[in-house]
Order: structure tokens, then C-alpha cells, then sequence
């Protein structure tokens, strides 16, 4: 079966990781994979082979309205040549392009559309999602599933978790003792993963006299993080690892995982932490982790953006061994089914 993925490009991001290891287990289960990227950037691996628009984006409005008429003639040639049995788009941006096309599509909405779009992004959504080619809309999780319904008055919809490949085998290539005992945060130093809250209620915390901060990502908030740091005089309890490709290390040898986002689509790093056993801590926020955590039983679920609440669950956790122990016992089996060849199979059914 030929299978099609379209995507902006596979830079590092959460859609283009499920892109990245979707099209791995398709090609291992002996499908025709192809990725068409709008920009070559290729920071994940895959699985097929990439065709590249090198449609890069642009402020000016004129040149926006011209690339993408020029990306759906592109698009639509390319869909002529590979006749693909299956087109899978993911995020907006290529989900517009695709459907116009004209092309059985299915869609993918990877984050809460009442939080990142726009208003006209939202009405096009409630247009285009509704052509008779678009064959499913897949939201990344059932709360954004639910809104697509009663907000955007979309029927044909589904949700489908985004996938974990588990690693029982995996040998740890850099060796963070130099950091441990420490807590691992993960994602984009932006306002939405709530790192400014974080930081401020770990070093409220006693755990913080026990326990290092390590938090793995990159983005704009890196200034202001830096300065928060300093003016705590945290230099030597909170930690910006930057990106990181060998983020399994931290995961394998962290003490335990706090989410702290205002709002998700999923959690993926959330997912990864329980499939390494991790106790965690996450926010009960918009959209996401209340579908993959039972409070107290796999994970901590505390209240969205509460600096308190958040203090005193990093000091159980901290200084609850019965608590932390129960936590990791469960974890893992508590996303078992969220496994790539779960996640692979949901797709392949959609049409």
C-alpha cells in the first residue's frame, strides 16, 4: 500500500516526531512510505523516502496567497504522480493545501484549536473540514475531538493518541550523575509549557534542597528563564539543557517528571516519561493529560497554573517513598496501549 504523509517539514516538533515514527513502522510492515515536506528540514528520522515543495513561508500577504495557490498545484501534481492508496496531513497549515487538492484526505488537528489558531484559521476549519474528501478528522485527543464537535460542528471525526515506541533495551549514551538526584521538565521554553511557575515552585519546595531542575528544550522564554534563575540564585539547582537529541538519557535517569503546561494537544513527553516508569506530576490542563492520568494511581494530577498546588506535589513526591513507588509500579503498564503498533493499526482503519 502506498501511504502519503504531508507535513510542513520534519524539524523537531511534536507532530513531525508522530510523522517520523509512523512512517518507520509503516515501512517496516512493508508499505510504500512517502513524506512531503513544504520545507526541507529533516531533523527526525523516517521511514520512506521525502519529496520537498521548498515552499518556505512568508510574512508578506501577497507572497502567502501565491505560495500556497503554488503549494496545492504542487501538491496535487505530486498526488497524481505517487497515486497513494492513503494521504495522511498533519497541522493546519498542510491540512488546508491538502484538501484543496481534491484528494480523499485524512487530517490531523495536533493542538487545541480554540488556544493556537487564529479567527480565520478557525473558520476555515469549520469550511474545509467539512468537504465531502476530507475522510476523517483526527484530533490528537478526545477533549479536542469533543470541541471540534460542539465548537466547529464537525461529524466526521475521531482521536487517536499519538504513539510511543517502547525501548526496553535502551543503554544510556551520556551519563547525567554529575546533575542527579534531579527533576526532568521537557518542551519549548515558551509562556504555554509554564516553566516560569515551575521553577519558582521547585525552588519554594524542600525537594529543591535534595533535587536539581533539569529542563530540556529550547524557545523565546530562555532570556527570561535565565534571569528568574538568576535572580532566585538558582544557577546550581536549575538547569536549561537546551535541545537535546538523546532525550532517552534524561528519562532514564531522572527521579521523577513534572508537566507543568498551561494547555497541550498530548502530552507526548508526558507519555514517554510513564513508559520509562517515571513518577510524575502534571497540570490538569486543557487538552490531554486527564486521558492518560488516574490521580494518585500512574501519576500525579494537580490544578493548571497553581504555584502552590505544584510545591506541595514535588514535596510528596519528593518525600513520599510509598506514594513514588506505587506511581512507577503503574506507570508503565498505564500506557502500554498507546504502543506504535496500536497507534499504526488505528490509522490504517480510519479508510
Amino acid at each position: 500500500m502506498k501511504i502519503v504523509f504531508v507535513v510542513q517539514s520534519l524539524r523537531k516538533g511534536g507532530a513531525e516526531r508522530v510523522v517520523s515514527t509512523l512512517s518507520k513502522e509503516l515501512e517496516k510492515m512493508g508499505h510504500d512510505v512517502v513524506i512531503v515536506l513544504f520545507r526541507d528540514i529533516k531533523e527526525y528520522d523516517y521511514g520512506g523516502r521525502v519529496v520537498s515543495l521548498n515552499s518556505p513561508p512568508s510574512s508578506l500577504k501577497l507572497v502567502k496567497l501565491y505560495r500556497f495557490a503554488k503549494r496545492v498545484e504542487s501538491l496535487k501534481k505530486i498526488f497524481d504522480e505517487e497515486k497513494p492508496d492513503k494521504i495522511y496531513s498533519f497541522v493546519e497549515s498542510s491540512n488546508f493545501v491538502s484538501i484543496l487538492t481534491g484528494y480523499d484526505v485524512v487530517v490531523s488537528i495536533r493542538n487545541n484549536p480554540l488556544k493556537k489558531h487564529a479567527s480565520w484559521q478557525k473558520e476555515l476549519i469549520k469550511y474545509l473540514y467539512k468537504k465531502p474528501n476530507v475522510k476523517k478528522v483526527v484530533a490528537v485527543s478526545k477533549e479536542i475531538e469533543d470541541i471540534l464537535k460542539s465548537r466547529f460542528n464537525l461529524k466526521n471525526t475521531t482521536y487517536i493518541h499519538n504513539p510511543i515506541v517502547f525501548d526496553d533495551n535502551y543503554k544510556i549514551k551520556e551519563d547525567l550523575s554529575n546533575y542527579a538526584p534531579f527533576i526532568l521538565a521537557v518542551g519549548r521554553l515558551h509562556p504555554q509549557k509554564n516553566f516560569y511557575m515551575l521553577i519558582n515552585a521547585f525552588l519554594d519546595s524542600e525537594a529543591s534542597k535534595k533535587l536539581k531542575l533539569l529542563i530540556v528544550g529550547e524557545g523565546k522564554d530562555r532570556e527570561t528563564l535565565e534571569h528568574l534563575i538568576e535572580e532566585r540564585g538558582a544557577k546550581d539547582k536549575v538547569f536549561l539543557m537546551g535541545r537535546r537529541d538523546n532525550i532517552k538519557d534524561f528519562y532514564a535517569q531522572a527521579k521523577m517528571f513534572v508537566l507543568s503546561s498551561r494547555y497541550e494537544g498530548f502530552p507526548n513527553v508526558l507519555a514517554e516519561a510513564l513508559s520509562f516508569s517515571l513518577p510524575c506530576i502534571a497540570t490538569d490542563c486543557p487538552t490531554g493529560p486527564k486521558e492518560i492520568i488516574k490521580n494518585e494511581e500512574n501519576a500525579l494530577l494537580i490544578e493548571s497554573e497553581n504555584r502552590e498546588k505544584m510545591r506541595e506535589a514535588i514535596d510528596r513526591l519528593c518525600f513520599d517513598k510509598e506514594l513514588r513507588n506505587r506511581l512507577k509500579e503503574n506507570a508503565r503498564k498505564s500506557v502500554l496501549h498507546l504502543d506504535v503498533k496500536n497507534i499504526v493499526r488505528k490509522w490504517l482503519e480510519l479508510y
